[in-house]
């Protein structure tokens, strides 16, 4: 009997095309985001006030969070047309709105910013079915002044995130300070949004965070920071507390897992010299202090609060941003102050501490954003390594940064 000989090539194809009938075609990006917006003109630094990370090159990277971009430019500059470029994901297409109608944008064209005006953009994903908008504006720097002043901190004027779509239980608080200026106002940052990713079905007044209405000084709101547990999620990538934590600056998300130190991002740009850091405060420590493998330490857990200004440019120009590695010990560092001599206590008490400098303040790096600064309160000294005490609560209200000038 003869045995019939199979085609093995014919095979082979027909079994490849029923394979790719069933994978089908790779489905068009979804995605709608812009990731990077460039300002394209020579010399960006003569525009662009100095002290922040697109200062050189004109290039702001935008994050996921993200939906105002606000470039700062020199408070002696104005800008009028500019030619600008966004950098978006796959295949996204891009759109501007022009007289009520979002009308297509190519990068490269010139965009009216003068005046301060907001440009709304809006970015469709590739498949066409999902969107999202975006402004983008040119705001002058502070003029720098020159004179004393007092800059309050009152913790009266807060909000449940915005920026966050999910539900109501999810959110969590952030707060602004107008009094600091309009540079400055939307600056504050917490952990919060590091907590959540371990207990993210939390109430907002469960956080780490929060305020508290009618329990100020003068009747107002309070800032409560309190050490908490983060749960079997927190044990298993071995940051097992969340310490309550208040700070000028910026908590990026998107490092808070794989490199804690480096999602706090301390300072920004500051146009006086701060010399004392005074407020009131009560403090209590929780019952066991634990090291970051969850063992009890024959310790009492203590909070923190600090003041920094430092240089924002190395020698080499480039832009330094300091983080939870090292805003203590960066060789940027000019002026520091750290508070001291806290006692457990359950009625408000007066504190206050010194900025003490290491070298002179340059008048006119001072002047053009040259000098970052941060303030900082925790509930737990140790907290950036995830040791301290669950429980440990720091009250913190009516903070004043005294400057010289």
């Amino acid at each position: 009997m003869k045995r019939k000989l199979i085609n093995l090539p014919l095979l082979l194809l027909t079994f490849a095309g029923m394979f790719a009938s069933c994978i089908g075609e790779e489905p068009l990006n979804a995605e709608c985001d812009i990731e990077e917006v460039t300002v394209m003109i020579d010399n960006p630094g003569s525009v662009l006030a100095a002290g922040y990370d697109y200062s050189a090159n004109g290039r702001a990277t935008v994050s996921s969070v993200e939906d105002s971009i606000c470039f700062l430019i020199k408070w002696n500059t104005d800008v009028d047309m500019l030619p600008v470029s966004l950098a978006v994901t796959e295949g996204a297409q891009c759109f501007i709105l022009q007289d009520g109608e979002y009308q297509p944008f190519r990068n490269g064209e010139e965009v009216d910013f003068s005046d301060e005006k907001v440009q709304n953009f809006r970015i469709q994903s590739q498949d066409t079915y999902w969107k999202r908008d975006y402004k983008i504006c040119f705001v002058h720097d502070e003029e720098p002044l020159f004179q004393p002043m007092d800059l309050h901190i009152s913790f009266d004027h807060f909000a449940l995130n915005t920026s966050d779509k999910a539900a109501e239980a999810n959110k969590y608080y952030v707060w602004t300070e107008p009094e600091f200026g309009k540079n400055y106002a939307g600056k504050w940052a917490t952990g919060n949004p590091g907590f959540k990713l371990s207990k993210s079905s939390a109430n907002p007044l469960e956080y780490p965070s929060v305020p508290l209405e009618g329990e100020g000084v003068d009747g107002g709101a309070c800032l409560k920071l309190e050490t908490k547990d983060t749960g079997a999620f927190g044990a298993m990538v071995r940051m097992r507390i969340a310490a309550g934590s208040f700070f000028f600056g910026e908590f990026d998300v998107t490092s808070a897992l794989k490199n804690a130190l480096a999602a706090t991002l301390f300072g920004q740009p500051f146009k006086h010299k701060p010399v004392k850091v005074s407020g009131m405060y009560k403090w209590k420590a929780g019952a066991r202090f634990q090291d970051k493998a969850g063992n009890a330490v024959d310790r009492v857990d203590a909070p923190d609060a600090y003041c920094v200004l430092y240089r924002n440019l190395d020698a080499e120009g480039n832009f330094v941003r300091l983080d939870g590695a090292d805003v203590l010990t960066n060789p940027n560092i000019v002026g520091l102050g750290r508070l001291s001599g806290v006692v457990e206590t359950d009625v408000w008490t007066p504190f206050e501490f010194d900025v003490v400098y290491t070298e002179d303040i340059d008048n006119e790096l001072l002047a053009n954003s040259g000098y970052s600064m941060t303030i900082c309160f925790s509930s737990s000294i140790d907290g950036a390594y995830f040791k301290g005490a669950p429980g440990s609560t720091f009250y913190v209200d009516d903070v004043t940064l005294k400057c010289e000038y």
